[in-house]
């Protein structure tokens, strides 16, 4: 169904929730005696004790898959791997504005750029999905200057979302067009923006698809999507970054994330849990992996980070926890598991969204999303929301790191709280900052490598739009490579 012309001005083309927390944040509380459930994409009031079905959304001819929310957190409803580049370099010693022949001479959160007079040093961009009285825009901003305002990276006044780094950072796509088949195309632009030099990729009448969900491109050459039709979010396609003919890869499977070799990619199906696709070879579940949803591959060595459901919750829905993995299979090793806290009227409960690897491998980043889990018959609510007897006013959603030991996978020591109240955490190229949204704006924090914790002050970008959160990763912040 096509958004109209008023929708798409108030609030973009795009679904209304993922899960219930979505629609207590944009919505409000429920009316008395009622709970938010989300319904094919929609928000619907229910009795509190009988909140209805889950959005199990509606299979293709293949193995049903998880559709394309994957693991929800409780963050506000608006309207990459995020982690983008190489590990750290020894080398990088030149400042912002400095003469430079490469990347890897530049200090962290910069890249070498063509300048007038020659190349320097210059802070790298994050790019977003924004609402804002424009409409739904892909922007991007240096994540170091808060005194200029985002800049759009379409020249259409149509809504447009999902950007994308090209593996060098010289280019980035994004999806432009309401939902739709005839409507919707994919589309890049090079750096510097110059008027004009918009180059459709592919269309949806040519993907055979009504949006480019899950949409990846570095570090590969090529653009991957989940093809949507109806209902169903379901197979994955791709078209070269230059443009050309889309191709289906699979005719089944969710969430692609490319290998660091940028032609072999892990995806997933609920029929075998994470999947690798190697050209030319046929798709092969990996071992271990069953049940698992949404891998991602780090950047150094291919070990896939991905999420598991641990038992569901009737208002929340599945419980999820992460996971690692060697790309060949093997042993898993649990990351952060669900919680459960006491309390004199039930507990407070948590499980794992958004999670994301340092492109290196020693670390990774998730959302620990809490809720109020009361023992009597009254149902469960995200901490903060109207309903939450048993976690008033404290946030639904906490950013945690954890230190990996990047040859065996495993965790290396105790979860570090990072922030309390942001979602979506994405770690720069060089995993010296970390970029995520809270309270609708995009923040980014350096941190110290050695232990995780914050140095300094998080930069708050509060000019620009709405930033986004409502697809989960779909709208992770997305660094420019450097």
């Amino acid at each position: 169904m096509l958004c109209s012309a008023l929708l798409v001005v108030l609030s973009g083309c795009g679904d209304e929730c993922k899960d219930p927390s979505d629609c207590t944040d944009d919505k409000g509380s429920p009316s008395e005696g009622k709970v938010w459930a989300c319904e094919s994409n929609k928000c619907v009031e229910r009795d509190s004790s009988n909140p209805g079905p889950g959005d199990g959304g509606t299979g293709d001819a293949g193995p049903a898959d998880g559709g394309d929310g994957g693991p929800t957190d409780g963050g506000p409803t608006d309207g990459g791997d995020g982690s983008d580049g190489g590990p750290a370099d020894a080398g990088m010693s030149v400042g912002k504005g400095g003469a430079c022949t490469s990347s890897v001479e530049c200090m962290a959160g910069l890249r070498c750029e063509d300048a007038t007079g020659g190349r320097t040093c210059q802070s790298l961009h994050v790019a977003v999905t924004s609402t804002g009285a424009a409409g739904t825009q892909a922007t991007a901003v240096r994540h170091d200057e808060t005194t200029t305002a985002p800049v759009a990276l379409s020249e259409s006044t149509e809504t447009n979302r999902f950007p994308r780094w090209s593996a060098d950072g010289s280019a980035v796509a994004f999806v432009e067009g309401a939902e739709g088949v005839g409507t919707s195309r994919l589309v890049s632009r090079t750096l510097p923006l110059t008027a004009g030099q918009s180059t459709v990729l592919t269309s949806g009448t040519a993907a055979e698809t009504e949006d480019f969900p899950q949409l990846e491109w570095w570090p590969s050459r090529s653009l991957v999507w989940t093809k949507k039709s109806g209902a169903s979010t379901s197979g994955l396609w791709s078209v070269p970054g230059a443009g050309g003919t889309a191709v289906a890869l699979t005719a089944s499977g969710v969430f692609p994330s490319w290998a660091s070799n940028g032609t072999s990619l892990a995806y997933s199906t609920n029929a075998e849990g994470v999947m690798t696709l190697t050209p030319g070879q046929p798709a092969a579940a990996v071992t271990g992996g069953t049940g698992g949803e949404q891998p991602y591959h780090n950047q150094a060595n291919d070990w896939l980070l991905y999420a598991k459901a641990n038992g569901s919750d009737a208002v929340i829905g599945p419980l999820y926890e992460i996971f690692t993995l060697s790309p060949t299979g093997g042993t898993i090793n649990p990351i952060a598991n669900t919680s459960s806290e006491p309390t004199s009227g039930g507990s407070v409960d948590s499980y794992i969204a958004n999670q994301t690897w340092a492109p290196d491998g020693t670390w990774v980043a998730y959302v620990r999303t809490y809720f109020s889990n009361p023992s009597d018959a009254s149902p469960s609510a995200l901490c903060g929301a109207a309903g939450a007897s048993q976690c008033p006013g404290r946030d639904a959603n906490v950013i945690f790191l954890r230190k990996i030991n990047p040859q065996t996978g495993a965790g290396d020591g105790p979860e570090v709280q990072f922030v309390s109240g942001g979602t979506l955490p994405s770690f720069s190229p060089d995993g010296r900052f970390i970029a995520y949204v809270r309270a609708k704006r995009l923040q980014v924090q350096q941190i110290n490598p050695a232990d995780g914790t914050a140095v300094g002050t998080a930069v708050q970008h509060s000019l620009g739009t709405d930033v986004q959160t409502n697809r989960g990763d779909d709208h992770r912040p997305r660094w420019q490579p450097r």
